[in-house]
């Protein structure tokens, strides 16, 4: 058989599952499904524009430089490319979709390279599964649907592998002509431009956005984001001295970020990522929790409510203020990692009240669309900046299906993670500290290599980055967020900070 037989035949098999699965999403304006169509008639033309590439450019790879050749072989057989084990593959993934965009679209780039990457994220359950049959669907129904772990639930490799594709992301990758761009800053710019940031707050499209972004930045690295249940912190004595911000994890929570998987990073707008946490704000409580599982329908959990103690929105705004630097500002909160390891809990919380939804109210998710809030925001205005897709769009269960959740640890086990134990006391895991998991590191792993006690961030460390703070001035921030709850135990000195350079954003 040849190529052009197999292109044609799988030409007309994604079409008509394509149309298959429209009749699936919940749609109830035919402009919308005739809008969804041109969207999934652009991915169908991108396979098989991948599919032309690959026979041109196999033909003529000789003449290609060495970091071309490298990235063939992350080709599939269908000739697109794809995400492996070997995180070289992300970075050859993002330098052929920049330099596609680039060719396509030389004055759009960075829109079409997002667009690319959505249509990726989309794609990820429904457009190839049926190539194989029924029994092929069933098998990889698992591997396309994602499971998202809290992040003290990752093995370790896991996390390494995690932080390293992010790593990849975060650095220049190379084009043809010699020039060179950074992926994670393009994803991360997606959520600065005031028109992004009008259409992804302040209605009933945060939930649904969000989930979008989230998906975005695991079509660009190929793994499921974890999550930070920032419920585990908040029932310690201390929140600030969980290990979550120790080199183990997420790196120092005081000053510069100059140690840990996300040391030295420059974002976009050319400054430091720095963090004082415990500073304002609040982590999410267990009773905020709760409080939100009180309802069984969208409304009063969406902004604008009456209710803004129980609004997810609000109270999703709380960790932002409470970690500062970077992620305490709209403009700027993407640009730290841990920004999307937080909306992961965001999203899981909405996952769960979905559920209840179902189970509790018999109510469908997917058409309790609250239509209030901002122009930006109407059910079948578009969801900005994400090509085609509708607000109404972010709610259906296709997108949730994309995804599921390893419930967040209990007690008495924890999940049997080295990094939490149960308090008795309220019945709830907690985090361990700093100082217990150092403690906990043995002679034996530490004389066998095993363990690095140098990667546990120590209370003299902490006390030297909170000195570092006070001899920095004002950082450059856009708008901060906003919090219906304040810690008591917050000490109240959030960072001085001056508005934003203005810039053009990249998308």
């Amino acid at each position: 058989m040849t190529i052009k037989n197999i292109v044609c035949g799988y030409k007309k098999l994604i079409k008509d599952h394509i149309i298959q699965k429209l009749h699936q999403i919940e749609f109830v304006n035919p402009k919308v499904m005739k809008a969804l169509q041109s969207l999934n008639s652009l991915v169908l033309a991108s396979i098989v524009g991948c599919l032309f590439v690959n026979i041109t450019t196999v033909k003529g790879q000789n003449s290609r430089p060495n970091h071309i050749q490298n990235c063939q072989q992350y080709r599939d057989r269908r000739g697109r490319f794809e995400l492996t084990g070997n995180d070289d593959s992300v970075y050859c993934l993002q330098q052929n979709l920049y330099q596609s965009a680039l060719t396509s679209s030389p004055f759009n780039v960075s829109i079409v390279y997002v667009e690319a990457l959505l249509q990726r994220a989309l794609s990820r359950c429904s457009t190839f599964n049926f190539l194989f049959g029924r029994n092929a669907r069933q098998r990889r129904k698992r591997s396309c649907s994602w499971e998202r772990k809290e992040v003290r639930m990752l093995s370790r490799s896991e996390w390494r592998r995690f932080t390293n594709r992010l790593n990849i992301l975060k650095r220049p990758v190379r084009l043809l002509g010699g020039n060179s761009f950074i992926p994670y800053d393009i994803i991360s710019d997606i959520h600065r431009s005031d028109v992004n940031i009008d259409a992804a707050h302040g209605g009933p499209s945060f939930l649904g956005w969000h989930r979008v972004y989230l998906l975005l930045l695991e079509a660009a690295i190929g793994m499921p984001v974890p999550y930070w249940d920032s419920r585990l912190d908040y029932d310690m004595t201390e929140p600030t001295d969980s290990v979550l911000w120790s080199d183990e994890f997420f790196g120092p929570g005081f000053g510069v970020v100059d140690s840990g998987p996300f040391a030295g990073w420059i974002t976009a707008d050319n400054i430091s990522l720095v963090r004082n946490i415990g500073s304002r704000g609040s982590l999410i409580s267990d009773a905020m929790f709760n409080d939100i599982l009180q309802y069984t329908n969208h409304d009063p959990v969406v902004e604008p409510t009456q209710f803004p103690i129980r609004s997810i929105e609000l109270i999703h705004g709380g960790p932002h203020v409470w970690v500062d630097g970077q992620l305490s500002s709209l403009q700027t909160a993407s640009q730290e990692p841990v920004f999307f390891l937080h909306h992961g809990f965001v999203d899981y919380i909405w996952y769960v009240f979905r559920k209840q939804m179902r189970e509790v109210g018999n109510i469908n998710p997917a058409s309790d669309y609250p239509n209030k809030g901002p122009t930006s925001h109407r059910p079948q205005g578009h969801m900005i900046p994400f090509g085609n897709l509708r607000n109404i769009q972010g709610y259906s269960d296709f997108l949730e299906s994309l995804t599921r959740y390893q419930t967040s640890p209990t007690c008495p086990s924890c999940g049997r993670s080295r990094y939490l134990e149960c308090d008795q006391t309220i019945n709830r895991c907690k985090s361990k500290t700093r100082r217990q998991f150092q403690n906990s590191i043995s002679l034996a792993d530490v004389s066998s290599g095993r363990r690095q006690p140098e990667n546990i961030v120590s209370l003299a460390d902490v006390s030297s980055g909170r000195r570092q703070l006070e001899n920095m001035g004002p950082i450059y921030l856009g708008e901060k967020f906003k919090s219906p709850y304040t810690d008591r135990r917050t000490r109240g000195d959030a960072l001085r900070f001056l508005p934003l350079i203005p810039r053009q954003t990249l998308v």
